[in-house]
């Protein structure tokens, strides 16, 4: 009975031919459906699998920056930079386009994306500051190579689109009055600062004989938690060295403890970022510190707040021009950034009477694996010199020094008693009644052409230093408050009496 129930149970193997025919092909059927079902699903699968392949594509092929930000977690750090330069292409061509059908903001707009997308574009740079040129934007265009400096884009061809026709066409304010005060001491045409950020020991052994040679100073802010205790240090520059350096009338600048951002920072940390810091700068050279120098030029309002309680002056742009509006960040080396374009900025600085603050680095020529672009001894040989040629014009002074200059002249006003053909009266008012001149102002007059300084005086008879700077100017250097200022010349033939 088992037997013959397992026959019945298993038709395969039963005797009847019909019966094993019917069971066979009742099994190939079976197979066969389960063999369409699962080519069914592995179809739907790979449907499936090809639309989000091609969303995926798609969301990673977008001109969107925010597209690719949420995305750059799915690629390799090769990979998003050439997601981001291939973007930064593509709205720098959108960019030309617009131009071409005189969409002026659509254009800027695209440029500046294309520069936030991929810092390293130069085109979208030079096309940016071109606009600005072409349009009379002037401070635009220096906020522009302001940008571009903070990155490694070919700074020579961005320098290069600026030309001096196109410059002489954007308005400069010029004073009404027939006296008023210089911009620069001795009427110069600019100032320019330099700044070593951090420290370096190659500032002392490789920069600063350069600029004694030409007989100017910098100012170097120091990393105060990462100054040598030794002056063999291979890469900080010491306590010892820096205290030199002061004495040889150079600069020494707050740079924070420990180079953190300092925008970050809040409450105690800033106790140490700032405070403790300069006093431990202090103790070390002997000097009172007076400037701050925010590392990455990144700062808030609580941390400029508390660097201005404790400094004279500090590293943000809004804070300097609102003494002197001319005043340009730049920020100096790297690989494309040449000497030629560095004097390209004096030529601009002269005819634009700017302050021009140059942010630089190491000075070596070896690449510094902590240095930021860096530049060379034979590069700042070579600059310096083209600066002294022009030292007519040009005020290379420390931070400190330009900025209380600039200060001082923003705090003065010029009240004119009389003014004729041969001579005039004025006085030197400040904005406090009970402020005293702390240092000379240079005071210029405009006179007939050829005009020649006979007398000079104040109240007191005391004479004072008075010369001509410019064929129809006269300038005379002031060191007082309310002292009256009297000042006589002669015309071109005629003769003193």
């Amino acid at each position: 009975m088992k037997k013959d129930k397992k026959r019945i149970n298993n038709p395969l193997k039963t005797s009847n031919p019909i019966t094993q025919e019917l069971a066979q092909g009742a099994l190939r059927g079976n197979l066969n459906n389960k063999k369409m079902f699962f080519w069914v699903v592995a179809g739907l699968i790979l449907v499936v699998g090809l639309v989000a392949l091609g969303w995926f594509l798609g969301r990673h092929d977008s001109d969107d920056p925010q597209e690719l930000m949420k995305n750059a977690r799915f690629l390799s750090k090769r990979e998003y930079e050439i997601k981001s330069s291939e973007i930064s292409i593509r709205l720098t061509n959108n960019a030309v386009e617009k131009l071409k059908n005189k969409k002026l903001l659509e254009a800027i707009k695209d440029l500046e994306t294309a520069i936030s997308v991929f810092p390293l574009n130069a085109k979208a740079y030079c096309f940016l500051t071109e606009i600005y040129l072409k349009t009379g934007q002037e401070f635009k265009m220096y906020e522009t190579l302001t940008l571009a400096g903070r990155s490694y884009p070919n700074f020579n061809s961005i320098v290069s689109v600026i030309n001096d026709i196109d410059l002489n066409k954007m308005p400069l304010e010029e004073p009404q009055d027939n006296i008023f005060l210089a911009n620069f001491p001795e009427d110069k045409k600019m100032a320019m600062t330099f700044l070593f950020d951090d420290g370096e020991k190659n500032i002392y052994d490789n920069a600063m004989p350069i600029f004694e040679k030409n007989g100017f100073r910098a100012t170097i802010p120091v990393v105060a938690g990462m100054v040598a205790v030794k002056d063999d240090d291979p890469y900080w520059g010491s306590w010892n060295q820096w205290k030199d350096a002061a004495n040889r009338g150079f600069e020494i600048a707050n740079h924070s403890m420990y180079h953190r951002d300092t925008e970050k920072l809040h409450g105690s940390d800033l106790d140490i970022a700032i405070d403790q810091s300069k006093e431990l700068i202090e103790k070390n050279i002997g000097r009172k510190i007076t400037a701050y120098i925010f590392p990455y030029d990144s700062y808030n309002e609580e941390a400029v707040s508390r660097a201005l309680k404790e400094h004279e002056v500090i590293r943000s742009w809004k804070f300097l021009r609102s003494y002197y509006n001319r005043t340009v960040g730049i920020t100096y080396g790297g690989p494309y950034f040449s000497v030629e374009a560095a004097n390209r900025l004096v030529d601009i600085g002269v005819l634009r009477h700017l302050w021009i603050v140059a942010n630089c680095h190491g000075v070596t020529t070896k690449r510094g694996i902590l240095s930021f672009k860096s530049i060379t001894p034979s590069f700042l040989e070579e600059h310096l010199s083209y600066i002294h040629s022009k030292s007519h014009d040009v005020w290379v002074g420390t931070f400190t020094r330009i900025f209380e200059y600039l200060r001082l002249r923003s705090e003065t006003k010029i009240e004119i008693k009389a003014f004729s053909d041969g001579s005039a009266d004025f006085v030197l008012h400040a904005d406090k009644l009970d402020k005293k001149l702390s240092d000379t102002l240079t005071v210029v007059l405009k006179t007939q052409e050829g005009a020649k300084v006979v007398a000079v005086h104040n109240t007191n008879g005391h004479k004072l230093w008075a010369w001509s700077c410019a064929s129809d100017r006269l300038c005379v250097d002031v060191d007082a408050y309310e002292d009256n200022v009297h000042i006589e010349w002669t015309k071109i033939g005629e003769k003193s009496s």
